[in-house]
Protein backbone atom coordinates (compact mmCIF):
# COMPACT_ATOMS: atom_id res chain seq x y z
CA UNK A 1 0.00 0.00 0.00
CA UNK A 2 1.46 3.29 -0.80
CA UNK A 3 0.89 6.22 1.54
CA UNK A 4 1.22 9.87 1.19
CA UNK A 5 2.93 12.41 2.94
CA UNK A 6 1.94 16.05 2.69
CA UNK A 7 5.73 17.93 1.25
CA UNK A 8 4.54 21.15 3.10
CA UNK A 9 3.50 19.63 6.32
CA UNK A 10 4.77 16.33 6.07
CA UNK A 11 1.12 15.07 7.86
CA UNK A 12 0.42 11.50 6.00
CA UNK A 13 -2.61 12.11 3.72
CA UNK A 14 -5.27 9.64 3.77
CA UNK A 15 -6.54 7.58 1.05
CA UNK A 16 -9.44 9.08 -0.60
CA UNK A 17 -8.75 12.04 1.09
CA UNK A 18 -8.80 15.81 -0.80
CA UNK A 19 -5.19 16.28 -1.84
CA UNK A 20 -3.27 18.65 -4.22
CA UNK A 21 -0.65 18.09 -6.71
CA UNK A 22 1.80 20.83 -7.57
CA UNK A 23 4.09 20.58 -10.48
CA UNK A 24 6.57 23.05 -11.02
CA UNK A 25 9.23 23.11 -13.79
CA UNK A 26 12.13 25.30 -13.58
CA UNK A 27 14.05 26.00 -17.20
CA UNK A 28 16.89 28.07 -18.42
CA UNK A 29 16.06 30.92 -20.42
CA UNK A 30 18.04 32.23 -23.02
CA UNK A 31 18.03 35.01 -25.49
CA UNK A 32 17.87 34.96 -29.00
CA UNK A 33 21.57 35.24 -30.14
CA UNK A 34 22.77 36.10 -33.78
CA UNK A 35 25.51 34.36 -35.31
CA UNK A 36 27.68 36.66 -37.08
CA UNK A 37 30.63 35.59 -39.38
CA UNK A 38 32.94 36.21 -36.99
CA UNK A 39 31.47 33.58 -34.59
CA UNK A 40 31.63 31.47 -36.78
CA UNK A 41 35.23 31.32 -38.23
CA UNK A 42 36.62 31.93 -34.31
CA UNK A 43 38.46 29.60 -32.50
CA UNK A 44 36.23 28.11 -29.71
CA UNK A 45 38.62 25.80 -27.91
CA UNK A 46 39.72 27.72 -25.45
CA UNK A 47 36.31 28.87 -24.07
CA UNK A 48 35.34 25.03 -24.63
CA UNK A 49 38.39 23.15 -22.55
CA UNK A 50 37.19 26.51 -19.76
CA UNK A 51 33.90 25.16 -19.96
CA UNK A 52 34.84 21.90 -19.37
CA UNK A 53 37.30 22.37 -16.83
CA UNK A 54 34.53 24.17 -14.76
CA UNK A 55 32.33 21.17 -15.24
CA UNK A 56 34.73 18.79 -13.68
CA UNK A 57 34.39 20.24 -9.66
CA UNK A 58 30.16 20.03 -9.96
CA UNK A 59 28.30 16.93 -10.14
CA UNK A 60 26.63 16.23 -12.81
CA UNK A 61 22.73 16.49 -10.64
CA UNK A 62 24.31 20.46 -10.08
CA UNK A 63 24.81 20.52 -13.97
CA UNK A 64 21.93 19.03 -15.11
CA UNK A 65 19.50 22.14 -12.45
CA UNK A 66 21.17 25.03 -13.75
CA UNK A 67 19.44 24.13 -17.01
CA UNK A 68 16.42 22.10 -15.77
CA UNK A 69 14.55 20.76 -12.91
CA UNK A 70 11.22 19.62 -12.30
CA UNK A 71 9.40 19.12 -9.00
CA UNK A 72 6.53 17.33 -7.90
CA UNK A 73 4.76 18.07 -4.30
CA UNK A 74 1.94 16.33 -2.81
CA UNK A 75 -0.48 19.28 -0.71
CA UNK A 76 -2.63 18.90 1.94
CA UNK A 77 -5.55 21.54 1.80
CA UNK A 78 -3.76 23.87 4.27
CA UNK A 79 -0.77 23.41 2.63
CA UNK A 80 -2.63 24.26 -0.69
CA UNK A 81 -4.03 27.48 0.95
CA UNK A 82 -0.61 28.62 2.40
CA UNK A 83 1.57 27.45 -1.04
CA UNK A 84 -1.55 29.81 -3.27
CA UNK A 85 -1.38 32.48 -0.74
CA UNK A 86 2.38 32.93 -1.33
CA UNK A 87 3.91 30.46 -3.20
CA UNK A 88 7.54 32.04 -3.89
CA UNK A 89 8.16 31.70 0.09
CA UNK A 90 5.95 28.66 0.48
CA UNK A 91 8.08 26.39 3.28
CA UNK A 92 7.26 23.23 4.54
CA UNK A 93 6.38 23.17 7.56
CA UNK A 94 4.54 27.33 7.47
CA UNK A 95 2.02 27.65 9.52
CA UNK A 96 -1.57 27.05 8.01
CA UNK A 97 -4.30 28.94 8.79
CA UNK A 98 -7.78 27.09 8.59
CA UNK A 99 -11.16 28.14 6.68
CA UNK A 100 -14.39 27.85 7.60
CA UNK A 101 -15.39 25.79 5.09
CA UNK A 102 -13.65 22.61 4.40
CA UNK A 103 -13.71 20.93 1.16
CA UNK A 104 -12.76 17.53 2.47
CA UNK A 105 -15.55 17.08 4.85
CA UNK A 106 -18.02 18.32 2.31
CA UNK A 107 -17.03 15.80 -0.24
CA UNK A 108 -16.79 12.93 2.77
CA UNK A 109 -20.64 14.23 3.82
CA UNK A 110 -21.41 13.43 0.10
CA UNK A 111 -20.24 9.68 0.32
CA UNK A 112 -16.71 10.63 -1.05
CA UNK A 113 -13.12 10.03 0.24
CA UNK A 114 -13.46 7.91 3.37
CA UNK A 115 -16.59 8.37 4.14
CA UNK A 116 -19.81 5.38 4.78
CA UNK A 117 -18.88 3.93 1.54
CA UNK A 118 -15.36 2.77 2.17
CA UNK A 119 -16.18 1.89 5.40
CA UNK A 120 -18.72 -1.01 4.33
CA UNK A 121 -22.03 0.86 5.06
CA UNK A 122 -25.02 1.73 3.40
CA UNK A 123 -24.72 5.49 1.80
CA UNK A 124 -27.47 7.31 1.34
CA UNK A 125 -28.88 8.57 -1.44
Amino acid sequence: MVTIHCDGCGREIQKNALRYTVQVEVRAAYDEIEIGLTELVRNHKDEMLRLIDQMDNQSAEAIEETIYKRLKLDLCPDCQRTFLRDPLRFKPGQETTTQEFEVDDFLRSLGYGGGAQDQGEDRRD
